[in-house]
């Protein structure tokens, strides 16, 4: 088959939604499939054509401004509709503004068109900012409702999205988790490379953004410190801007500059040096404060590396822990409770210790991809049976 992906921004760039398609366009193009990334160039150092060495085509279109995370691509549609006449199977990532459009066109052409619910954004302040969210919102509702299938991650999120909850047909299908096998003595190891000490390591694979609750997760040291004094905090993700170079501000600033002997900053990571980090952690956090959060894939990926999670308890996010058990739910925002929760983590490691088999089984690649496939060839799942009155 020939499937075209369309989402705003593909790897290099850094999100659970572009590791997503990322791990898609993997392991199909393995399957003997012809894949296509369609998404914006970020960065102008990126070729806007390429074929990876793992087989699949990106295509990646100048931008003309950013929106906030959103970035403006006036030849996103003509060029859409371009590669959808070669494809087979549209397949559109959420949110995007254009999805209702290019639903629309897709089926009009006959094409079946999957659309993924990742995410459901946040109103902003400001009107402008107020609008393009609502609009980009009902363009994925309409999407999600012209589309072949609709897809999202979890019941829990199913349940109360403002989008998910707008469209009829829903299935469930859970997102592609893929880490390599730590190596031998990667806790040593990699410890002594970055220079986290002997003492309790707590890691946070993530960008550096507002809603990743940053601020809330350092604020939290003092306390951890009464109990682990030599704690420290390293935090995998790109902390520089990616079109200026400079280091990304926010909140965060002022607590990694008031405790920065605890904080250790590491940049981007990927395949082996990942999950050597992840196996490096005495506990893993994902600290989100939002509803743009909705499963954190980082959380399996340290549970098979066999560190356990502390994560905020948010629809979605929270079907990690508590489907296996390895790790606690701390309340969105609260930095008290954050903390409580990673220290009871830290204190026990043995209660906590994930087993690796069960994780994997429960949250199968090949599951996933083999559902994928089922849906891009015209199968139908079972969809998402919401109970009476929602």
């Amino acid at each position: 088959m020939r499937i075209l992906q369309i989402l705003y921004y593909a790897e290099p760039y850094v999100s659970g939604l572009t590791i997503y398609a990322g791990h898609l366009a993997r392991e199909m193009t393995a399957r003997g499939h012809q894949m296509t990334i369609l998404a914006s160039q970020h960065e102008s150092s990126l070729p806007r054509e390429e074929t990876t060495p793992e087989g699949y085509r990106v295509i990646r279109l100048p931008v003309s401004a950013h929106l906030d995370r959103a970035v403006i691509l006036p030849m996103l549609v003509p060029t859409a509709i371009r590669l959808m006449r070669e494809a087979d199977v549209v397949h559109m990532h959420l949110p995007l503004a254009e999805s209702s459009l290019l639903a629309a066109i897709g089926r009009a052409m006959g094409k079946r068109v999957i659309v993924t619910h990742h995410s459901d954004l946040v109103l902003e302040e400001g009107l402008v900012t107020k609008a393009a969210v609502l609009g980009a919102q009902w363009s994925g509702i309409v999407a999600g409702n012209i589309a072949s299938t609709f897809v999202t991650y979890t019941k829990s999120r199913a349940a109360v999205s403002p989008t998910v909850t707008r469209v009829k047909d829903v299935t469930i299908v859970s997102p592609p988790v893929v880490i390599d096998t730590p190596s031998q003595n990667a806790r040593e190891v990699f410890r002594g490379k970055h220079g986290l000490g002997d003492g309790k390591v707590i890691g946070l694979a993530s960008r550096y953004a507002v809603e990743k609750g940053i601020d809330v997760l350092l604020q939290t040291i003092p306390a951890i410190r009464e109990r682990f004094p030599d704690v420290k905090i390293a935090i995998a993700g790109p902390y520089k801007d990616l079109r200026t170079g400079e280091p990304l501000k926010g909140p965060w600033d002022p607590w990694i500059e008031k405790y920065r002997e605890s904080v250790v900053q590491l940049d981007s990571l990927s395949g082996q040096e990942l999950a050597d980090f992840y196996a490096a952690c005495d506990v893993t956090v994902l600290p989100s404060i939002n509803w743009t959060e909705t499963f954190g894939l980082v959380q399996v990926e340290s549970m098979l590396c066999g560190t356990p999670v502390v994560a905020s308890d948010l629809p979605g996010v929270r079907e990690p822990i508590t489907v296996t058990g390895h790790g606690q739910l701390a309340e969105p925002g609260n930095v008290d409770d954050l903390g409580r929760k990673l220290i009871e983590v830290l204190a026990n490691p043995e209660t906590y210790a994930p087993d690796i088999p069960k994780v994997r089984e429960r949250f199968s690649l090949q599951a996933t991809i083999d559902a994928y496939e089922k849906l891009y060839r015209g199968e139908k799942l079972p969809l998402y049976q919401r109970e009476k009155g929602r």
